[in-house]
This record gives C-alpha cells, structure tokens and sequence, in this order.
C-alpha cells in the first residue's frame, strides 16, 4: 500500500510540471489540486511506512481495541462536521464556500480521488489475497468485481480523465448533460433522478452493513473452520454504522431539501467522500485481518 502512494505522489508531481510547462507556454493555470494530492499522498506514503499504529487499530483484539476502533470512528465523523462547519463560517457567503471546497481542484474532489485510488487497489489486493489462499474462488471474483465497480466511479469522478487533461466536452454529449462534461451520471435523465437514486442506495448500503454481521455468523456456521476464518475477515465491522447513517442522513435531506438553510445541495460531495472513506474503512480493515489470517502457523 506504501508503494501505491509513493506511485501517486510521483505521478501528480510529474503532473505538475507538465502543467506548469503547459502554462508558461501560454496554456491554462496550473490546477492546485494536484500539488495537494502529492502532498498528501507523500505524507501518507511516510506515515504508513514510519508507524505501527495503523495496524495495530485494525486488527489488534480485545474489548479495549475495539473501544479504540469505535471512539476512533466517532472522532472521524465529529472532525468532519466541525471542519465543514469551520468551512461554512469561515466563508463570507455561500458561493464562496461552494467555491473554495467543490470547486476544480477543491478539498474535496481531490481528497475523494485519494480515496477511491486507495479502494481501488485495497479490493484487488484482497482479491490477491483470496486466490492465493482459495484458489479460483466466488469471492475472488466478487473484489475484483468491486474493484473494476469502483474504478468505474473514480473515472466518473475524475469525467474520465477530462479533470486532468482539460478536453471539450462532445457537443452531443454536452447537450444532454447537466455540468457539460464527459460523465454518465450527470446526463439529464440520471441528474433528474440522482439525488433520490443515491439516497435509496446509501439506504440499501447501510441496511447490508447492519445485516451483514447476522447473515455472515450464518455463513460461517455452514463452512469449515479455514474458510469460516476468512468469512470473519470479510465481515463488515460492527462500529462504522456511524458513518454509513451520516451518508444516508445526509443524503435523505438532499433529497427531501430538508434543513435547507444549514445543507446546501452541493454537500452531497461531502456525503459521497465520507462513503468512500467508509467503504475504504472496511476494505483496509479486511486486507489487514486477512494477511494476519495468512501468516498464522
């Protein structure tokens, strides 16, 4: 995983220069958001290779680790709603605040291509895993099912690639499509229906998270011990309900334009990142616990 982020520091810088070069030959200004995702992608690269601890926060057992996991998950969630709401009052209006956070190169598009870069190698990495311990498997081909499905929604995010490289939208696409840019979900009829579709989803996405323990434990029973272990590994964590209720809250008042003083339309993007947050969550905790189920004699 270290390697991942040392690949993606390397290429957004090279990213940079090209478009500096791009600029002083009289192209367009240089988009910060690359400079941050080397930034960060850096840091990252450094903590992860420097520390114990992200493991340890994973799989370590007992009730005192998993009370750290739960007040680490209730952290998460309470530093995100006091940095958007820091946002909000530190912003002299409304435009402002959209402009500073959602627009091109923002704080959040870029930290939402992290994470989905991240999810996306996590889930083939435990596809890896899975074939390496079961051979050709379902399971094998339900994460690398996942992973294809999430790079899928990394290049919508990212309007395959328009992000980076800047092209003119097709004409004929541009015509049906909400922000006239190379995306399939801001076409018009899926823009006129996205916002109750993605509330309907994260709903269906944290009823599976609340079931998924239940129906695993059932599994479990029906299988040997080897397979039942690593079953257990793929079970979604009791303590992220928390994060996957805030997405579906967050989505329902989009929907509804329920507390429409305090929630903007353009705040679904914090809901879509603390969703990709969650889901890498899981997939991280899951290729933790499965390389410990590996290693053991």
């Amino acid at each position: 995983m270290t390697t991942l982020f040392v690949v993606l520091s390397v290429a957004s810088l090279l990213t940079v220069v090209v478009q500096v070069v791009i600029a002083v030959l009289g192209g367009g200004a240089p988009d910060p958001g690359w400079a941050g995702l080397a930034l960060v992608s850096g840091a990252v690269a450094f903590w992860s290779r420097r520390g114990s601890g992200f493991q340890q926060l994973f799989a370590a057992s007992g009730d005192v680790a998993h009370r750290s996991r739960s007040q680490a998950v209730w952290w998460l969630l309470v530093g995100g709603v006091v940095l958007v709401m820091g946002l909000k009052l530190g912003s002299p209006d409304v435009d402002a605040y959209k402009n500073l956070v959602f627009g091109e190169g923002g704080l959040v598009e870029w930290t939402q291509v992290i994470l989905l870069v991240t999810a996306v190698r996590s889930a083939w990495l435990i596809g890896t895993d899975l074939k390496r311990r079961l051979g050709e498997s379902r399971l094998v081909w339900i994460f690398r099912g996942w992973s294809l499905f999430l790079g899928l929604v990394l290049l919508e995010e990212l309007a395959w690639g328009q992000v980076i490289f800047g092209w003119r939208t097709p004409d004929t696409l541009r015509d049906i499509n909400a922000q006239n840019e190379t995306t399939l979900h801001n076409i018009d009829w899926f823009q006129e229906r996205l916002d109750v579709g993605y509330f309907l989803v994260t709903l269906v996405i944290l009823l599976a998270v609340l079931l998924a323990p239940r129906l695993m434990r059932s599994l479990r029973q029906k299988h040997s011990d080897p397979m039942a272990l690593v079953l257990s590994t793929l079970t979604p964590a009791s303590y992220v309900w928390p994060l996957f209720t805030a997405v579906a809250a967050l989505a329902f008042c989009i929907a509804t334009r329920s507390l429409s003083d305090l929630i903007v339309n353009r705040d679904q993007e914090w809901g879509e990142l603390l969703l990709y947050a969650s889901v890498l969550l899981l997939l991280l905790r899951t290729r933790v616990l499965l390389g410990a189920v590996q290693d053991a004699p």
